[in-house]
């Protein structure tokens, strides 16, 4: 596999991410899928708020966790220079199989999930989230992360300030920071235009409402497999 197509499975990544958050915040409880940020601070709020809901931010970031630690063991093997592995595809494709699971309850409920069924859909979507931050952390690709974008965001405005600045640098070296500033805008605006999909999911056809994360992940695993 190139570069430029591991880059763009990558973006394609982030297209799960954006949809799935949106999905678990407005359909799932109120709770985020990718954002663990968000969840910790709904977590400690909900302490002294006298109507706090603990309980979906806790199953999400306890199944996030589950999802990034079975990620972990399914693509830690990764031989050095290796841009794309076998492990990382499975483990996405465990990661559809979730969330293609959670797509049919959520038609089967009718876009409605009674309370225990949300918290289920919940835990599904998240833990599936959870395996694709492992399998990122393991690609190891430079300041970009498919789930945790406050992350994404802080490399590129960094990267950017020190290029703007006029750091002295080789040209190789120019070359590749604006390489990798290409993948991070796309990245972020992926996530966006990915979240705007799935408003709009939800006002005019909810039943594609978890089809949106579930394509974007089942065809970067299926193209991964084919070309690791």
């Amino acid at each position: 596999m190139r570069r430029a197509e591991r880059d763009a499975l990558v973006v394609v990544l982030a297209i799960a991410s954006g949809s799935a958050d949106g999905w678990s915040y407005f359909g799932l409880g109120h709770a985020f899928v990718a954002n663990m940020t968000g969840n910790t601070v709904m977590l400690g709020v909900s302490v002294f708020h006298l109507h706090g809901d603990f309980l979906h931010p806790l199953i999400s970031v306890v199944c996030y966790c589950v999802g990034t630690a079975v990620g972990t063991l399914l693509s830690r093997r990764i031989p050095p220079g290796a841009l794309w592995t076998r492990g990382t595809s499975w483990t996405l494709f465990l990661e559809a199989l979730l969330l293609i699971a959670a797509e049919v309850a959520w038609v089967a409920t009718g876009h409605n999930p009674g309370s225990r069924e949300a918290l289920v859909l919940l835990a599904c979507v998240a833990a599936g989230i959870g395996l694709q931050s492992a399998a990122m952390v393991q690609l190891k690709v430079p300041g970009v992360a498919t789930t945790y974008i406050t992350g994404t965001w802080t490399t590129l405005v960094n990267g950017l300030t020190l290029f703007v600045g006029g750091r002295p640098r080789q040209a190789a070296e120019k070359a590749k920071l604006e390489e990798r500033f290409e993948v991070q805008a796309a990245v972020l605006a992926c996530y966006f235009l990915s979240a705007v999909l799935t408003g709009w999911a939800f006002r005019h056809a909810e039943a594609l409402v978890g089809a949106i994360a579930a394509g974007a992940v089942l065809v970067v695993a299926a193209y991964g497999a084919l070309r690791d």
